[in-house]
């Protein structure tokens, strides 16, 4: 005997003895039909009073009685009972995927009110996005840790899912199926948006996705050098310019997301440091400097490269501008980075 015919036995066996109702989960696609079938228990067949039965269907939001002994108390025209051979079968002939529940048949006897089956009815049907998740979703990661993507998508029959990237506007398969994308030790590079793709047997184009837009967070990284030199030298940390040449202080930070950058000027001969200028975003430039014609200040912003870029101009044509210049990042994610450089008088 088969493993599985000995579990049929026993629930018929515990059906006849009455302590016990059998579970069963069925499906079916919409528009078929199913029947819900219901035997007396053993213990009511014995009584000489008269047994009351309910139908009863129980979903997340209500439960519903659809019959008694006596009374038909649904309005769904689909429902009818087949009570032929001393049944109490209940039949649904179109199915819809309003009667997806859990289906019981119970009796009132002496001793209570006794379930003698439990169906769960699964309507199949083309996948769907779980309760109140969107369909766009920004997850932030800093750079280095691990983005765990999650699909959360349902349907039955249970959907097959695939991963995609976007890349250069395109979208490409990166060969990875299941419900989670797990990206380890993310890089900026990572930064893009995946796609995850739900379909089963009864999909419909436009197909089922949902789509995740990767923030990959990184502390700045700052260039700086003269835009006015045509060697643009990013590595030197001393310039020397003679007396009325104009300079073109330039200071580029990549980072994500975006901080505050500073301007300070570091005075050569007392080392005192002051702040000239800043760039807050989405504000702009705010001058802390009242001396307005000896600066000028610029900025740029690159959101594809994450870079944005902030200007300090002006001519040597005074001392004071012989000084150190400090260009500092100021934000809550990482800690602040700064890079100076100084201009010397040249003979």
């Amino acid at each position: 005997m088969h493993c599985t015919d000995w579990t049929l036995m026993v629930l018929v066996w515990t059906r006849c003895i009455g302590i016990a109702y059998f579970e069963e989960t069925i499906y079916r696609d919409p528009m078929s039909s199913v029947t819900f079938y219901c035997h007396p228990s053993q213990t009511s067949k014995s009584m000489k009073t008269s047994v009351q039965y309910i139908w009863k269907l129980v979903q997340p939001q209500k439960t519903e009685i659809l019959f008694t002994t006596h009374a038909n108390l649904t309005s769904d025209k689909y429902y009818f009972l087949e009570s032929r051979y001393r049944s109490w079968d209940l039949v649904l002939k179109t199915v819809m995927k309003r009667h997806a529940g859990t289906y019981l048949c119970q009796e009132f006897v002496r001793t209570g009110i006794v379930t003698l089956e439990n169906y769960t009815l699964v309507v199949n049907g083309p996948p769907e996005l779980s309760p109140n998740i969107p369909w766009l979703n920004t997850v932030p990661v800093i750079e280095g840790n691990t983005a765990e993507l999650r699909c959360d998508v349902t349907g039955s029959p249970p959907p097959s899912i695939s991963w995609f990237a976007m890349e250069d506007g395109q979208i490409r398969s990166i060969h990875i199926e299941g419900h989670i994308l797990q990206i380890r030790n993310i890089t900026r590079a990572c930064g893009t948006k995946y796609v995850c793709i739900a379909e089963n047997r009864l999909s419909t184009k436009p197909l089922l996705n949902m789509t995740f837009d990767l923030d990959v967070q990184f502390p700045a990284q700052i260039l700086l050098y003269d835009a006015n030199s045509p060697r643009r030298d990013v590595t030197s940390a001393i310039l020397n310019r003679k007396l009325g040449m104009e300079v073109i202080l330039r200071c580029d930070v990549m980072m994500y997301p975006e901080v505050t950058i500073n301007w300070k000027i570091r005075n050569l001969k007392n080392s005192q440091l002051r702040k000239i200028a800043s760039y807050i975003p989405g504000v702009g430039i705010s001058e802390h400097d009242r001396r307005k014609t000896v600066y000028t200040f610029k900025f740029q912003v690159i959101p594809n490269k994450k870079v944005t870029i902030f200007d300090v101009i002006f001519r040597t044509d005074k001392e004071e501008t012989f000084s150190e210049y400090v260009c500092e990042t100021e934000g809550q994610q990482f800690p602040s980075t700064q890079k100076s450089i100084k201009i010397e008088k040249l003979p």
